[in-house]
């Protein structure tokens, strides 16, 4: 087996929170990270989050996301606290009436179990929250708050933190922080919705899969065609590309190139989307956004490091990039709704034993030329010329779900990630 030179080795501090002293005042900002289930979360912690957020198997935008069942609340906000840092619940659904005895119901277990946080949308579920708990609120991107003078009405209510609707710029958030005394967080990375704050009614639509209730069949990412009325056998593909019309298809936003800009204007959190996204999608953007934070705030040249931020966050599956609505006219429509995927997330490791490294495949491993990512952005490549059964037998291929392991003196620990890249 042969192990080469680990390059790009950026310095990484595991600190919950980065102070910085300008001009008397401290800035603290915090790096919010999505966890749809208890590997995520545990990930999210290990690469640095200041803070994860999940949600329940009811009552959230994620239906599909895995989400957590009662007992893994308890063990999530256990596990978190225990790291010393913060779990948010999301309760941002629109119900209908009969929902409410549930949600009722399911508030009384939170009141014994609390998170640092719930974040809602809909005014109904914000009302019983507030007469139910004392647990704070956190107003959800998809109740389009906009503006500094509808915050100060929420803040009434126990809402303690706004997610800014994704059409703010950051005039427009540079504004809301002067005009307010409430905190605001910002999402700075993943996938965006073409509907005004992800308020979308198209699933709903064409599918009876309310992207409201947490259901979204991504209808906005399907090809099209016009059929005109007396034709009806002759439908018309709209020939916006050749590939199909996508008229509703968003890029990806991914503003860590104006990381800097965004925290001076003042953002208390800055939050990354993807609680459906994979273990290694969570370990990635969140070990980036780590580092961007920390070298800001100490003051260090992130300018420089831009390069190898947008190289790793590319290695990750994704489509293109924009800025979404912070700079300008927002990069909203792309051809296609396919991903972009430069690297294959082959395995997360388990320990490290000697000059043993065990895996739990989430791929198919053969051997050839892989690399580690690791949780300090160091990247180590290597050549694997063996693979192990746990029984030491050998092994021409190793299959997603197995455990195995491969001989090499370096220094890689728990979690971090291997991965074949093109």
């Amino acid at each position: 087996m042969m192990v080469y030179d680990n390059i790009n080795i950026i310095f990484y501090k595991p600190f919950t929170f980065i102070f910085m002293l300008i001009e008397s005042t401290f800035i603290m900002v915090e790096l919010l990270s999505p966890g749809g289930n208890l590997e995520k979360i545990r990930i999210a912690i290990d690469y640095g989050a200041d803070a994860v957020y999940s949600g329940y198997k009811k009552f959230g935008l994620r239906s599909r996301a895995g989400n957590l069942d009662k007992n893994q609340i308890k063990e999530a906000i256990a596990f978190v606290h225990k790291s010393g840092r913060k779990f948010y619940l999301t309760l941002n659904s629109y119900l209908f009436d009969k929902e409410f005895d549930e949600l009722i119901d399911f508030l009384k277990f939170l009141n014994n179990y609390p998170p640092d946080a719930l974040i809602v949308s809909d005014l109904g579920v914000l009302n019983v929250v507030n007469e139910l708990t004392n647990i704070p609120i956190h107003m959800s991107t998809q109740a389009n708050i906009t503006n500094s003078y509808a915050a100060r009405i929420l803040k009434r209510y126990n809402v303690k933190r706004i997610v800014a609707a994704r059409e703010m710029d950051i005039n427009d958030i540079r504004s809301f922080v002067k005009n307010s005394s409430i905190d605001l967080e910002v999402f700075v990375h993943g996938a965006m919705c073409m509907a005004y704050s992800g308020r979308c009614f198209l699933s709903s639509y064409l599918t009876g899969r309310s992207a409201n209730q947490g259901d979204c069949a991504q209808s906005c990412r399907w090809k099209y065609t016009v059929v005109e009325e007396t034709r009806k056998d002759a439908p018309i593909t709209i020939e916006e590309h050749k590939e199909g019309s996508f008229i509703f298809n968003s890029y990806d936003m991914c503003a860590v190139e104006i990381l800097d800009e965004i925290i001076d204007a003042g953002v208390s959190s800055i939050k990354i989307e993807g609680r459906m996204k994979s273990v290694y999608y969570t370990a990635v953007t969140t070990a980036v956004y780590r580092d961007a934070v920390d070298t800001i705030l100490s003051g260090g040249d992130y300018k420089a490091k831009i390069p190898f931020y947008m190289d790793e966050l590319k290695k990750i599956s994704h489509r293109p990039y924009s800025l979404g609505f912070y700079k300008d006219k927002p990069m909203q429509y792309i051809k296609s709704s396919g991903y972009e995927r430069n690297c294959d997330f082959i395995a997360i490791v388990e320990k490290k034993s000697k000059d043993r490294i065990y895996l739990k495949l989430r791929g198919q491993l053969k051997k050839g030329k892989y690399e580690f990512f690791t949780h300090n952005l160091r990247v180590v490549y290597i050549d694997i010329e063996k693979i192990y059964n746990i029984d030491d037998t050998e092994k021409s291929i190793g299959n997603p779900n197995e455990f195995v392991y491969i001989c090499a003196d370096i220094n890689v620990e728990r979690f971090d990630i291997l991965r074949r890249c093109n």
